[in-house]
């Protein structure tokens, strides 16, 4: 069972298919490559993991629940640094006037 196999090799597909997609320059779209690349690479690796156990269902869902986790954690800190910010900014906001 490899989940971290999975998110990684998602995260390289996510950065590497979208750095291609927005890239003019050579560079940026050869790293984008080498990126996508990578991802599918760690897809392989995780697909390879599973040994044809039928794990792989059990693998998606565990991939699924830490990307929530994730997810989860990144909206509340979101949520949070920008209340932070919200609030800095309004007493710039009334210093200045």
């Amino acid at each position: 069972m490899c989940p971290a196999c999975y998110i990684n090799g998602l995260l390289f597909l996510i950065f590497g298919a979208s750095g291609a997609a927005v890239a003019n320059n050579p560079w940026v779209i050869a790293v984008s490559v080498i990126l996508t690349i990578a991802g599918l690479w760690w897809m392989w690796k995780a697909y390879k993991k599973n040994d044809g156990k039928g794990g792989f269902a059990k693998n998606i869902k565990n991939t699924v629940l830490y990307i929530m986790i994730f997810a989860a954690g990144f909206i509340t800190a979101s949520y949070i640094t920008h209340d932070y910010f919200k609030v800095e900014s309004e007493v710039v906001h009334e210093h200045k006037h």
